[in-house]
Protein backbone atom coordinates (compact mmCIF):
# COMPACT_ATOMS: atom_id res chain seq x y z
CA UNK A 1 0.00 0.00 0.00
CA UNK A 2 2.51 2.28 0.78
CA UNK A 3 4.71 1.94 -2.48
CA UNK A 4 1.53 2.23 -4.29
CA UNK A 5 0.49 5.62 -2.62
CA UNK A 6 4.59 6.85 -3.42
CA UNK A 7 3.66 7.06 -6.87
CA UNK A 8 6.02 8.64 -10.25
CA UNK A 9 6.04 11.79 -10.49
CA UNK A 10 6.24 13.91 -13.99
CA UNK A 11 9.38 15.01 -14.62
CA UNK A 12 10.39 18.81 -14.52
CA UNK A 13 9.60 20.74 -17.18
CA UNK A 14 11.55 22.89 -19.74
CA UNK A 15 12.76 26.36 -21.40
CA UNK A 16 9.76 28.68 -21.71
CA UNK A 17 9.29 29.69 -25.30
CA UNK A 18 10.87 33.16 -25.80
CA UNK A 19 13.90 31.70 -24.40
CA UNK A 20 13.24 28.62 -27.85
CA UNK A 21 12.64 31.79 -29.79
CA UNK A 22 15.62 33.58 -28.63
CA UNK A 23 18.02 30.75 -28.82
CA UNK A 24 16.66 30.08 -32.50
CA UNK A 25 17.51 33.65 -33.95
CA UNK A 26 21.29 33.33 -32.67
CA UNK A 27 21.51 29.86 -33.84
CA UNK A 28 20.18 31.23 -37.19
CA UNK A 29 22.71 34.44 -36.98
CA UNK A 30 25.71 32.60 -35.89
CA UNK A 31 24.72 30.26 -39.36
CA UNK A 32 24.41 33.32 -41.33
CA UNK A 33 27.71 34.92 -40.29
CA UNK A 34 29.36 31.18 -41.57
CA UNK A 35 27.80 31.84 -44.39
CA UNK A 36 28.65 35.37 -44.93
CA UNK A 37 32.43 34.73 -43.84
CA UNK A 38 32.54 32.04 -46.52
CA UNK A 39 31.38 34.05 -49.79
CA UNK A 40 34.46 36.89 -48.18
CA UNK A 41 36.91 34.34 -48.20
CA UNK A 42 35.78 33.42 -51.91
CA UNK A 43 35.64 36.36 -53.20
CA UNK A 44 38.97 37.66 -51.66
CA UNK A 45 40.38 34.78 -53.28
CA UNK A 46 39.17 36.04 -56.58
CA UNK A 47 41.00 39.67 -55.90
CA UNK A 48 37.16 41.14 -54.92
CA UNK A 49 37.41 44.44 -52.65
CA UNK A 50 35.58 42.52 -48.98
CA UNK A 51 36.22 45.55 -46.84
CA UNK A 52 32.74 46.85 -46.47
CA UNK A 53 31.36 43.72 -46.71
CA UNK A 54 33.62 42.53 -43.45
CA UNK A 55 32.61 45.54 -42.10
CA UNK A 56 29.19 44.69 -41.93
CA UNK A 57 29.96 41.14 -40.34
CA UNK A 58 31.90 43.25 -38.28
CA UNK A 59 29.25 44.86 -37.35
CA UNK A 60 27.23 41.66 -36.89
CA UNK A 61 29.61 39.80 -34.97
CA UNK A 62 29.57 42.55 -32.09
CA UNK A 63 25.42 42.40 -32.30
CA UNK A 64 25.52 38.66 -31.94
CA UNK A 65 28.38 38.60 -29.17
CA UNK A 66 25.44 41.30 -27.59
CA UNK A 67 22.81 39.18 -28.16
CA UNK A 68 24.74 35.76 -26.46
CA UNK A 69 25.44 38.03 -23.35
CA UNK A 70 21.81 39.32 -23.07
CA UNK A 71 20.60 35.09 -23.38
CA UNK A 72 23.16 34.15 -20.61
CA UNK A 73 21.37 36.76 -18.49
CA UNK A 74 18.11 35.44 -18.91
CA UNK A 75 16.89 38.58 -21.28
CA UNK A 76 15.16 37.11 -23.94
CA UNK A 77 13.45 39.73 -25.26
CA UNK A 78 16.95 41.80 -25.94
CA UNK A 79 18.39 38.53 -26.93
CA UNK A 80 16.35 37.96 -29.96
CA UNK A 81 16.01 41.32 -31.01
CA UNK A 82 20.04 41.81 -30.97
CA UNK A 83 20.21 38.40 -32.85
CA UNK A 84 18.05 39.32 -35.40
CA UNK A 85 19.63 42.72 -36.10
CA UNK A 86 23.00 40.65 -36.36
CA UNK A 87 21.54 38.79 -38.87
CA UNK A 88 20.37 41.64 -40.96
CA UNK A 89 23.35 43.04 -41.32
CA UNK A 90 25.24 39.45 -41.84
CA UNK A 91 22.53 39.20 -45.18
CA UNK A 92 23.77 43.20 -46.23
CA UNK A 93 27.20 41.35 -46.20
CA UNK A 94 26.11 38.31 -48.56
CA UNK A 95 23.95 41.24 -50.61
CA UNK A 96 27.13 42.95 -50.89
CA UNK A 97 28.97 39.99 -52.74
CA UNK A 98 25.82 38.53 -54.85
CA UNK A 99 24.82 35.91 -53.35
CA UNK A 100 21.55 35.39 -52.87
CA UNK A 101 19.77 36.23 -49.83
CA UNK A 102 17.54 33.16 -49.12
CA UNK A 103 20.69 31.08 -48.51
CA UNK A 104 20.35 32.53 -44.79
CA UNK A 105 16.51 32.63 -44.91
CA UNK A 106 16.67 28.71 -45.72
CA UNK A 107 19.02 27.64 -42.67
CA UNK A 108 16.27 29.77 -40.48
CA UNK A 109 13.72 27.62 -41.90
CA UNK A 110 15.26 24.73 -40.98
CA UNK A 111 16.09 26.09 -37.43
CA UNK A 112 12.77 26.54 -37.03
CA UNK A 113 11.65 23.21 -38.51
CA UNK A 114 13.40 21.63 -36.01
CA UNK A 115 12.15 23.20 -33.32
CA UNK A 116 8.35 22.70 -34.31
CA UNK A 117 9.50 18.83 -34.53
CA UNK A 118 11.14 19.22 -30.80
CA UNK A 119 7.99 20.65 -29.72
CA UNK A 120 5.82 17.85 -31.45
CA UNK A 121 8.00 15.31 -29.20
CA UNK A 122 7.02 16.83 -26.18
CA UNK A 123 3.52 17.44 -26.73
CA UNK A 124 3.67 13.48 -27.32
CA UNK A 125 5.95 12.93 -23.87
CA UNK A 126 2.98 14.81 -22.00
CA UNK A 127 -0.06 12.78 -23.64
CA UNK A 128 1.69 9.71 -22.50
CA UNK A 129 2.30 10.74 -18.95
CA UNK A 130 -1.36 11.92 -18.98
CA UNK A 131 -2.62 8.55 -20.44
CA UNK A 132 -1.18 6.96 -17.08
CA UNK A 133 -1.93 9.62 -14.99
CA UNK A 134 -5.74 8.39 -14.12
CA UNK A 135 -6.10 10.01 -10.62
CA UNK A 136 -6.30 13.51 -12.71
CA UNK A 137 -9.68 14.82 -13.37
CA UNK A 138 -10.21 18.34 -12.76
CA UNK A 139 -7.15 19.72 -14.52
CA UNK A 140 -7.53 16.74 -17.31
CA UNK A 141 -9.32 19.36 -20.33
CA UNK A 142 -7.16 22.67 -19.19
CA UNK A 143 -4.61 20.35 -19.85
CA UNK A 144 -5.72 18.57 -23.22
CA UNK A 145 -6.36 22.21 -23.96
CA UNK A 146 -3.35 24.08 -23.85
CA UNK A 147 -1.87 20.99 -25.84
CA UNK A 148 -4.43 21.39 -28.97
CA UNK A 149 -3.53 25.27 -28.57
CA UNK A 150 0.22 24.45 -29.07
CA UNK A 151 -0.46 21.77 -31.77
CA UNK A 152 -2.48 24.42 -33.76
CA UNK A 153 0.61 27.06 -33.08
CA UNK A 154 2.75 24.56 -34.82
CA UNK A 155 0.47 24.12 -37.67
CA UNK A 156 0.12 27.58 -37.90
CA UNK A 157 3.96 28.07 -37.89
CA UNK A 158 4.71 25.33 -40.39
CA UNK A 159 2.03 27.07 -42.78
CA UNK A 160 4.22 30.00 -42.66
CA UNK A 161 7.67 28.58 -43.31
CA UNK A 162 6.01 26.65 -46.41
CA UNK A 163 4.21 29.61 -47.57
CA UNK A 164 6.77 32.57 -47.03
CA UNK A 165 10.49 31.54 -45.77
CA UNK A 166 11.29 35.18 -45.31
CA UNK A 167 8.88 35.84 -42.48
CA UNK A 168 10.56 33.19 -40.13
CA UNK A 169 10.25 35.70 -37.53
CA UNK A 170 6.75 35.21 -37.26
CA UNK A 171 7.21 31.48 -37.56
CA UNK A 172 9.35 31.85 -35.08
CA UNK A 173 7.11 33.50 -32.69
CA UNK A 174 4.07 31.38 -33.46
CA UNK A 175 6.59 28.32 -32.48
CA UNK A 176 7.95 29.97 -28.82
CA UNK A 177 4.28 30.67 -28.22
CA UNK A 178 3.52 26.95 -28.63
CA UNK A 179 6.42 25.52 -26.29
CA UNK A 180 5.41 27.75 -23.70
CA UNK A 181 2.15 26.11 -23.48
CA UNK A 182 3.50 22.55 -23.88
CA UNK A 183 5.70 23.56 -20.47
CA UNK A 184 2.64 24.83 -18.89
CA UNK A 185 1.11 21.78 -19.44
CA UNK A 186 4.07 19.91 -18.12
CA UNK A 187 4.06 22.17 -14.85
CA UNK A 188 0.38 21.52 -14.69
CA UNK A 189 0.24 17.61 -14.92
CA UNK A 190 3.28 17.45 -12.38
CA UNK A 191 1.25 19.43 -9.59
CA UNK A 192 -1.68 17.49 -10.65
CA UNK A 193 -0.39 13.78 -10.34
CA UNK A 194 1.49 14.80 -7.11
CA UNK A 195 -1.51 16.48 -5.26
CA UNK A 196 -3.92 12.94 -5.54
CA UNK A 197 -0.27 11.30 -3.42
CA UNK A 198 -0.91 13.96 -1.01
CA UNK A 199 -4.41 13.61 -0.63
CA UNK A 200 -4.06 9.96 0.25
CA UNK A 201 -1.16 10.22 2.54
CA UNK A 202 -3.34 12.69 4.48
CA UNK A 203 -6.41 10.56 4.60
CA UNK A 204 -4.22 7.82 5.29
CA UNK A 205 -2.59 9.70 8.28
CA UNK A 206 -6.29 10.49 9.34
CA UNK A 207 -7.49 6.31 9.68
CA UNK A 208 -3.72 6.02 11.60
CA UNK A 209 -4.72 8.80 14.63
CA UNK A 210 -7.90 6.73 14.53
CA UNK A 211 -6.56 3.76 15.03
CA UNK A 212 -4.58 5.20 17.99
CA UNK A 213 -7.54 6.68 19.26
CA UNK A 214 -8.88 3.41 19.54
CA UNK A 215 -5.97 1.80 21.46
CA UNK A 216 -5.55 4.24 23.78
CA UNK A 217 -9.53 4.07 24.65
CA UNK A 218 -8.47 -0.51 24.89
CA UNK A 219 -5.68 0.91 27.06
CA UNK A 220 -7.12 2.51 29.87
CA UNK A 221 -9.93 -0.68 30.17
CA UNK A 222 -6.80 -2.50 30.50
CA UNK A 223 -5.41 0.01 32.87
CA UNK A 224 -8.87 -0.17 35.05
CA UNK A 225 -8.53 -3.95 35.36
CA UNK A 226 -5.29 -3.40 37.20
CA UNK A 227 -2.95 -4.65 33.74
CA UNK A 228 0.32 -2.69 33.52
CA UNK A 229 0.37 -0.17 30.11
CA UNK A 230 2.70 2.32 30.46
CA UNK A 231 4.92 0.82 28.03
CA UNK A 232 2.09 0.93 25.92
CA UNK A 233 1.15 4.11 26.34
CA UNK A 234 4.67 5.93 25.39
CA UNK A 235 4.86 3.77 22.27
CA UNK A 236 1.37 5.63 21.48
CA UNK A 237 3.04 8.78 22.78
CA UNK A 238 6.09 7.88 20.21
CA UNK A 239 3.78 7.06 16.99
CA UNK A 240 1.31 10.31 17.74
CA UNK A 241 4.77 12.61 17.52
CA UNK A 242 4.91 10.46 14.42
CA UNK A 243 2.17 10.96 12.87
CA UNK A 244 2.89 15.03 13.45
CA UNK A 245 6.10 15.06 11.63
CA UNK A 246 4.52 12.79 8.49
CA UNK A 247 1.87 15.35 8.38
CA UNK A 248 4.12 18.36 8.20
CA UNK A 249 6.24 16.73 5.59
CA UNK A 250 3.09 15.73 3.58
CA UNK A 251 2.05 19.53 3.58
CA UNK A 252 5.60 20.58 2.50
CA UNK A 253 5.77 18.22 -0.70
CA UNK A 254 8.28 15.43 1.24
CA UNK A 255 6.06 12.30 0.39
CA UNK A 256 8.93 10.22 0.81
CA UNK A 257 9.86 11.55 4.12
CA UNK A 258 6.28 11.13 5.30
CA UNK A 259 5.58 7.74 4.11
CA UNK A 260 8.89 6.67 5.68
CA UNK A 261 7.52 8.09 9.23
CA UNK A 262 4.26 6.59 8.33
CA UNK A 263 5.90 3.34 8.29
CA UNK A 264 7.22 3.60 11.49
CA UNK A 265 3.46 4.51 12.85
CA UNK A 266 2.29 1.32 11.34
CA UNK A 267 4.77 -1.06 12.89
CA UNK A 268 4.17 1.02 16.83
CA UNK A 269 0.81 0.14 16.35
CA UNK A 270 0.90 -3.51 15.44
CA UNK A 271 3.45 -4.02 18.27
CA UNK A 272 1.07 -2.57 20.50
CA UNK A 273 -1.63 -4.71 19.13
CA UNK A 274 0.25 -7.89 19.92
CA UNK A 275 0.91 -6.79 23.43
CA UNK A 276 -2.52 -5.63 24.17
CA UNK A 277 -4.07 -9.05 22.94
CA UNK A 278 -1.41 -10.77 25.13
CA UNK A 279 -1.58 -9.01 27.81
CA UNK A 280 -5.76 -9.16 27.72
CA UNK A 281 -5.77 -12.47 27.52
CA UNK A 282 -3.70 -13.22 30.45
CA UNK A 283 -4.43 -10.65 32.58
CA UNK A 284 -2.93 -8.66 35.56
Amino acid sequence: MLAAMAGAFVPAVAAQGDQTNARIFIQTAERAKEIALEFIERARSSGTDVSAALGLVEEGGRLLAQAKAAYDRGDYDSAAADARLAQTRFRDALKMLGPEKATIEQEAEARLREAIERARERIQKVREALASSTEITDELEQIRRKLYEAEGLLKEAESILGADVENSSEAARKTAQAEKLVSEAFVMLKQASGAPNRHRIEAFLKNMEKEIQKLRNDLEQMARRGIRIDDLRSLLDTAEGLLKTAQGKASDGDLNGALSDIEQVRNIIEQVRREVSGRQRHGP
